[in-house]
Order: C-alpha cells, then structure tokens, then sequence
C-alpha cells in the first residue's frame, strides 16, 4: 500500500473544487439552504476549536447539498471590537494592518482545511 501523501493529494482537490466551482451556489435550485456558523475575529491564526466548528457546520452544508439543496455557506470576518484591537495592541501594529494580516492568514488556513465554504 501506498504512502498518504497529503500535500499532493490535498492540493489537487482543492484545485479541482476551485476551478470547477463545486461549492457555488446554484441560482436554478428552489431548495435553499443557508448554513452559517460564525463570523471568525480575525485576531491571530485558527486554532482547533475553529476546526471543530467549520467542520460540523461543513458536514452540515454537505448533507445538505447531497440532499438537493441550493447551499449558501459563507465566510465573514468580524473585525471590530477589543479582540482584534487588543491583539493589535499587543504585537505594536495598526489594527488595520493586522486585521488584514490575519484575514489573508486565517483564509489560507481555512482553504487548506477543503471546507465547502463560498
């Protein structure tokens, strides 16, 4: 049996959901779904609590989609208030620039995860 190897095989799904577009919405369904866990603060990079959290709701939005539906599964950032701005603080940057750091970060490390997220 072979190795897993998971960069290779990761990456290459990844692209393939990307190029083909398999998690767009499509207009032409009447069974809407709208599967919305959370807006993350973008205040560092995820951790395994995000990972618990997107997964399920992940799972949710698949069986969904599986099941006929027309699914919505978004991903927001809630960039305001003391969390982003203490972390801001903390590491002597503008809120601003480390909010957008961390957004470009956090997205990368949500794309890696192969979550359905549009």
């Amino acid at each position: 049996m072979e190795n897993y190897n998971s960069t290779l095989i990761e990456n290459k799904w990844q692209y393939f959901f990307e190029r083909k577009k398999i998690f767009k919405n499509n207009k032409n369904n009447n069974k809407k779904f709208y599967c919305l866990e959370m807006f993350l603060y973008p205040s560092g990079n995820i951790h395994m609590g995000h990972v618990r959290n997107y997964t399920l709701g992940d799972v949710i939005a698949n069986f969904k989609r599986l099941n006929g539906y027309n699914v919505l599964h978004p991903m927001g950032w809630d960039a305001f208030g003391l969390p982003a701005e203490n972390a801001a603080i903390q590491n002597k940057l503008h809120p601003e620039d480390w909010t957008l750091k961390n957004i470009s970060t956090m997205k990368s490390q949500l794309q890696r995860l192969g979550l359905s997220i549009d």
